[in-house]
């Protein structure tokens, strides 16, 4: 993926760790699909994928 340019983590793409609350927070959570993230676990994957 890296060789035809897909960003590997948020952080190639401009994120930074002090815009991971304002990510996590406009975030949209749906129902239904196979498990539902709360806002902690979203914040988690994101801090992860910097």
């Amino acid at each position: 993926m890296k060789k035809i340019g897909v960003a590997m983590n948020i952080s190639e793409l401009g994120a930074t760790e002090d815009m991971i609350d304002g990510i996590t927070e406009g975030t949209l959570i749906l129902e239904g699909g196979y498990k539902v993230l709360t806002k902690d676990e979203i914040r988690q994957v994101l801090i992860n994928s910097l």
